[in-house]
């Protein structure tokens, strides 16, 4: 899942009738109300997320799945027919849970009391899905210019979304008995869907319905405590908010240096955590026996070769390493996350430095002892500034971003989840050259390929 932290602090919730004249009477009193901090994926949960869900558990499918399977085309499309106890089936499988309906708004809205997640202006089809434009649900995510200030997208139109909230009256109390769970009352649903007008999509939107109810209309998003843990224990780095180089000049290297790595240029990464090694066998494996996913293809009669319990997992594609992600509650890194967690702020062509490489820092080409993978803390001494391992050699890692030309920015299109353009591959392998070790080497590969030199890491957003 791709989290966006929402900071404690107030925000204005409901409506003003002096500003809004049309607003709807259970949207008042307009009041302020503090929340501590917490996070909210960035799109409702998807058809291939929910799938995960479903093969792990033998929960039943939603109806509009024919045999069971996600209708052709909607996989990144966000799950419907699911009702409120479906959502909370889901969430306590994930270890997560259901946005409040105050915590829905705020990181719908910010702190100023606008009235769309965007502003002020009215929607049209470049903001949100709605009024029946598309006649359809649409792919979760694609409408970037309707972000609210924290950065959340399909905050209004699409799906309605259920929250964990019972439907009473303003203002809301969050100890007055509409967040217990047990409560059997209407339970709210926000941001309106694809065939409702421009009020009914709204930040201060309300509507509710039988926690019963299903509906080509009604999805979920989710959200957790800002001291959360993913699914799978891991063992974090903490790389800190703020801006770093990225990419290549001409004097960094001996060498021209490829053109996808030009131009350099600053770039403000936000904090976050990543895993300290790449994901082993030994995870995988957790994984597999939980959800029923297809074993690596090196893995005979579905067991983990001898004594590679902890070596990087190989022969995934990026697709197996979204479904591990959406499982273990992480995501993968960006390229840009991927970079500043090799290279620090310095600038350093290779991750412990500029040092050339040996056979002590990693495990590359020249070395005469290995043509495989080695367990993924074998390099010690070849960490990253911030103590990451393995961010040069041993595999190739997916990162969640499309290759696409610098300068990179997030919002440009090459984050696209659904999107089947070429991925970038980070780090080199156990087959790489020096060159390729640099961090600032970017390779590319379609999503579907899998080999003995490809793996991956995982984050998770907050640093």
């Amino acid at each position: 899942m791709d989290w966006v932290d929402i900071p404690a602090g107030q925000f204005l919730m409901g409506s003003d009738l002096r500003i809004e004249a049309s607003s709807h009477e259970n949207e008042m009193p307009q009041h302020r109300l503090h929340l501590p901090e917490f996070r909210i994926t960035r799109v409702p949960v998807s058809n291939a997320a929910y799938r995960v869900f479903v093969a792990a558990t033998h929960h039943p499918p939603p109806g509009h799945w024919i045999d069971g399977r996600i209708p052709e085309g909607k996989a990144h499309h966000p799950v419907t027919f699911v009702d409120w106890s479906d959502a909370l089936a889901f969430c306590r499988w994930a270890r997560v849970r259901l946005p409040t309906e105050a915590e829905w708004e705020k990181a719908a809205r910010g702190d100023d009391g606008r009235l769309w997640p965007w502003g002020n202006q009215l929607p049209d089809a470049t903001r949100c899905n709605f009024n029946n434009n598309l006649g359809d649900t649409s792919v979760g995510g694609q409408y970037l210019r309707g972000a609210s200030p924290h950065g959340v997208l399909d905050m209004a139109g699409n799906v309605w979304e259920w929250t964990s909230s019972a439907y009473q009256r303003y203002p809301y109390q969050p100890k007055d008995g509409r967040e217990d769970l047990g409560f059997d009352n209407p339970r709210v649903v926000r941001g309106g869907s694809y065939n409702h007008s421009d009020w009914n999509v709204r930040c201060a939107d309300r509507q509710w319905f039988s926690p019963t109810a299903r509906d080509v209309y009604i999805g979920f998003r989710v959200a957790e405590s800002g001291d959360a843990e993913s699914r799978l224990p891991m063992d974090w780095a903490t790389i800190p908010d703020g801006d770093f180089l990225m990419g290549s000049c001409a004097r960094e290297y001996p060498l021209r240096s490829p053109v996808d790595e030009l131009p350099q240029h600053t770039v403000h990464v936000p904090g976050f955590r990543i895993s300290r090694t790449l994901i082993t066998n030994l995870q995988y494996k957790e994984f597999v026996e939980a959800t029923g996913h297809r074993t690596p293809g090196h893995w005979v009669n579905n067991a983990i070769p001898p004594e590679q319990e902890n070596h990087p997992v190989t022969y995934v594609d990026w697709d197996d390493c979204t479904s591990f992600c959406a499982w273990a509650g992480v995501r993968m890194p960006t390229e840009a996350e991927w970079e500043k967690a090799a290279r620090g702020t310095d600038g350093r062509l290779y991750p412990w430095g500029n040092q050339e490489p040996d056979q002590l820092l990693c495990n590359y080409r020249h070395n005469i002892r290995t043509v495989t993978t080695t367990p993924v803390e074998a390099h010690a001494v070849g960490a990253s500034p911030y103590g990451v391992l393995d961010l040069a050699g041993n595999v190739w890692e997916w990162v969640s971003s499309l290759h696409r030309p610098y300068p990179y920015r997030m919002d440009d299109g090459r984050e696209d989840q659904a999107s089947r353009e070429q991925r970038a591959l980070r780090g080199g392998s156990f087959y790489s050259s020096a060159e390729h070790l640099r961090c600032a080497f970017r390779s590319k590969s379609y999503p579907t390929r899998r080999r003995d030199h490809i793996g991956f890491r995982v984050v998770t957003t907050g640093g």
